[in-house]
This record gives C-alpha cells, sequence and structure tokens, in this order.
C-alpha cells in the first residue's frame, strides 16, 4: 500500500528525469540525476542526520510563491570538486583541481538551481500550484555553519524534507543532499496533497 512518502518518491522520480535531461544539456554529456531516497524530520532535526563537521558549499533558494520555505542543495568538499570535475572533463580525462574557481563556483549554482528547479516543478504537479524560488545564493563552512545561518536566516520552524541526490556519469558518481525546509504550513499542504492522491488510488 502506498505511503505519503512513495508519493513524494514518484516526485523526486519526475524531478531526478527532468534534471537528468537538464543537466546533460548544460555539460554536454549523459549525466543522469538521480534522487533515490526521501525522509520528512522536524527543521530542527536535520543537523542529526548528516556529520556537522564536514566542510562544503550549499546552493540556497528562497521560494518566491507557492510554498514558504527555502531549498538548500548541498556538497561537501569532495563531491564539490568532483562535480565541478564535470563540467571541466577535457579529451576524456577529469581536471584535477585544487581549488574552486569563480567558474567552479558558477557551475555549482548552476547545477543546484537546475536540480531546485526540477524538484520544485515536480512538487507543484501534485500542489496544483506554481512553486518558484528566487536567484540562489552561494554560502561555503561546515556543514554546522551552514546550518546555523540557515536555521537563523529562517522563518520556518516546520519540516524539512530531505532527499539524497546522486549524479552518475559513466566514470563518476557524486552524492550530496537537497533540502526542502518548510514552514508548517507548506508541510501541511504537502501532506495533504498526497493524502488527496493517495485516496485517488484506493478508489
Amino acid at each position: 500500500m502506498k505511503d505519503e512518502l512513495d508519493i513524494l518518491r514518484e516526485v523526486g522520480s519526475i524531478a531526478a528525469s527532468h534534471g537528468s535531461i537538464a543537466l546533460s544539456e548544460i555539460l554536454g554529456k549523459k549525466i543522469n540525476l538521480l534522487l533515490p531516497s526521501v525522509d520528512i524530520v522536524t527543521s530542527a532535526g536535520i543537523s542529526a542526520r548528516i556529520d556537522v563537521a564536514k566542510a562544503g558549499i550549499a546552493v540556497i533558494s528562497r521560494f518566491a510563491s507557492g510554498l514558504k520555505g527555502e531549498s538548500v542543495f548541498l556538497l561537501d568538499e569532495h563531491n564539490a570538486f568532483k562535480l565541478v570535475g564535470l563540467s571541466c572533463k577535457i579529451d576524456g580525462e577529469y581536471k584535477n583541481l585544487d581549488v574552486l574557481t569563480e567558474v567552479g563556483l558558477s557551475a555549482i549554482k548552476e547545477i543546484g538551481n537546475i536540480v531546485t528547479s526540477a524538484y520544485l516543478s515536480a512538487i507543484g504537479m501534485i500542489l496544483k500550484k506554481v512553486v518558484l524560488a528566487l536567484p540562489p545564493t552561494l554560502i561555503s563552512g561546515t556543514f554546522d555553519e551552514i546550518l546555523n545561518i540557515i536555521v537563523s536566516s529562517s522563518e520556518n520552524d516546520g519540516y524539512a524534507l530531505l532527499i539524497e541526490a546522486v549524479f552518475e556519469e559513466p566514470q563518476e558518481k557524486i552524492r550530496g543532499g537537497f533540502y526542502l525546509v518548510l514552514a508548517q504550513s507548506a508541510a501541511t499542504d504537502i501532506q495533504d496533497a498526497c493524502k488527496r492522491i493517495l485516496a485517488e488510488i484506493a478508489k
């Protein structure tokens, strides 16, 4: 029997399909975006689910319409370098990167924006709303510092959807996280939409 998380996994599959096409076009190579897992936790519980001591980069986008909240695309340093390497591959070889340049940071921001847009488009389908985000911002530091910045600047005290993001290319696999930090009202809207879909399936 399907439950709410099953519906959200299907939303992830739709988003991954759209994101794969967009990423492949942007990077000029076949990229598979996978969103294999999803979970719902309280906003305060995010830190218990990740290694807060790791350093990394986050692409943060506040929602402009359709939902109250923000999205966070998070990569640790190792996977950030690997992801930029995908966009810097020359003659079949990955470039060895020792530092993230402005071009590399722009690539991460653009890729984070693609993942965010794909998921918000998919979640908008079940909500029957247009869900749009403002232009993204990029911050770096330890995951603990990044989460503190998000929590301190956020008006949301509801829930977070925690989604694993995996980028696959024939020679590489990159893992990151994609989170929707939602106000209580937004979390309720998504749960209600899932319940309506489940009720239709049960008929």
